[in-house]
């Protein structure tokens, strides 16, 4: 963390003396931990995927709906053995997984604290869950570690990711990272239970007026394989966009999300899920509450 490589932003920051652009310094910051049901079906099965909210992020999405710990940094610190402790209470309240969201840039100490839960008998999968702007390095970093990669492709261009993530890369290195990802792991694998135990899973966010492009996003999965089970959201809410785009101040229409549900079809997609479009409320986090997302239990 001296000098900080963690994500493409290679900001070389030393961490344990100041914040990066991520937000946090070199400790385990934690916004929320939580058994979580608002996954995909193969994640949630059981009690639910026990999910670690990490503060900060690499990215500043203007319509982040995780803000209160992304972009504020909300939580508190802890350390890798605390973690450790914390991984092992989701799986004895039954959790079908670790999540670990948006875990890129405090890697080391997670890692770590994987480490210390496998050595007290955690058998569970591990879950990274990430906004999918990754380096080939960083990805590399977590294999032995991870076991499900459950990766956004939130734009189908750089422009987009510069407008609305502040990144001026984020088409070019989530590709590497999806295709690098594929080739490594290969589809969702379920066991006989219907829980998810490896493999990649691929989410796009659809927006208001197409502005995610998701025709190229979706084009670029099919031809790198129409069995990446692929996960369209229609969860976007303009209450949390801080922006001047007029059409990111809107809700997404029912026509806008069904024409890219249609589009994933026609590609040839083998398993698309879908949400309805009731999810912006429905999905809604408040992270200073008992239960942030309206159930599923808090421990932390």
């Amino acid at each position: 963390m001296t000098g900080c490589t963690l994500c493409p932003r290679r900001c070389a920051i030393n961490r344990s003396k100041t914040l990066g652009p991520c937000g946090v310094g070199e400790d385990l910051k934690v916004g929320a931990i939580v058994i979580h049901r608002g996954e995909e079906p193969p994640l949630v099965t059981g009690a639910g995927s026990g999910a670690v909210f990490f503060s900060g992020c690499p990215l500043k999405c203007s319509y982040c709906q995780n803000r209160q710990i992304s972009h504020e940094a909300d939580g508190r610190d802890i350390s890798p053995e605390e973690l450790a402790d914390y991984m092992m209470l989701l799986e004895r309240k039954g959790c079908s997984n670790i999540n670990l969201v948006s875990p890129t840039h405090l890697a080391p100490g997670i890692r770590r604290a994987l480490a210390l839960a496998a050595g007290h008998g955690l058998d569970l999968p591990v879950v990274l869950n990430s906004s999918g702007y990754e380096s080939i390095e960083g990805l590399e970093s977590w294999m032995g570690s991870a076991d499900i990669f459950l990766m956004d492709l939130k734009y189908g261009d750089n422009e987009t990711g510069k407008t609305l993530s502040r990144v001026p890369d984020y088409w070019d290195r989530a590709r590497e990272a999806i295709e690098y990802v594929w080739r490594e792991y290969g589809p969702l694998q379920i066991d006989p239970q219907g829980r998810g135990m490896k493999g990649l899973i691929v989410r796009h966010l659809v927006l208001p007026g197409m502005r995610s492009n998701p025709f190229a996003v979706l084009e670029f999965l099919a031809d790198l394989s129409p069995e990446i089970p692929l996960s369209i959201m229609s969860q976007y809410n303009p209450c949390f966009y801080r922006g001047a785009l007029s059409e990111m101040s809107r809700p997404l229409s029912l026509g806008e999300y069904e024409v890219v549900v249609e589009r994933a079809i026609d590609l040839g997609f083998g398993t698309v899920f879908t949400q309805d479009m009731d999810s912006p409320s429905t999905y809604v986090p408040d992270f200073s509450l008992e239960t942030p997302f309206g159930d599923g239990l808090r421990i932390f």
